[in-house]
């Protein structure tokens, strides 16, 4: 019965795993092909007040600024000033509505909002400084010029 080095007696069934290893490749392969994962972008648990209505109204979110629109009528040579979507014919209405935004943005506690010149390549320069200087005699401290937009081709 005891004999010395054989690797039967060690042994006695011997085992073939190459069948087994490939079974376990199958189920990695069958298990990795059938999970499904969670999606989690886009979605998130929140929940609603149910004593409000479906679309509640939007605020409305003011903007931190006062934009001067200068624009120039090539034809005539006339210079349309609009302040934010306001049209102005004179001096006093610019400064009236300028002011009139500026005193609105400092009582919501905004004290740096700038007033903005938009003005086109055609309007003369005279009139950019003439705004910029009607502005500055108003203690309109903090102003800025908007680049100009690209041609479009």
């Amino acid at each position: 019965m005891a004999s010395h080095g054989g690797a039967s007696e060690d042994n006695p069934v011997s085992l073939n795993v190459a069948p087994m290893v490939d079974i376990i490749f199958c189920l990695c392969i069958f298990f990795m092909c059938s999970f499904h994962f969670k999606q989690l972008e886009g979605k998130f648990e929140s929940w609603l007040p149910k004593n409000r209505g479906v679309h509640p109204e939007p605020t409305p979110v003011p903007l931190e600024e006062i934009r001067v629109i200068m624009t120039c009528d090539e034809g005539t040579g006339e210079v349309t000033r609009r302040v934010n979507s306001n049209v102005v014919s004179s001096d006093e209405e610019l400064l009236g509505l300028a002011l009139a935004a500026l005193s609105r943005y400092q009582a919501l506690g905004k004290t740096d909002v700038p007033l903005i010149l938009d003005a086109t390549p055609a309007v003369p320069w005279k009139e950019v400084i003439r705004v910029m200087d009607l502005c500055k005699r108003n203690r309109i401290e903090k102003m800025e010029l908007a680049a100009p937009m690209p041609a479009v081709r």
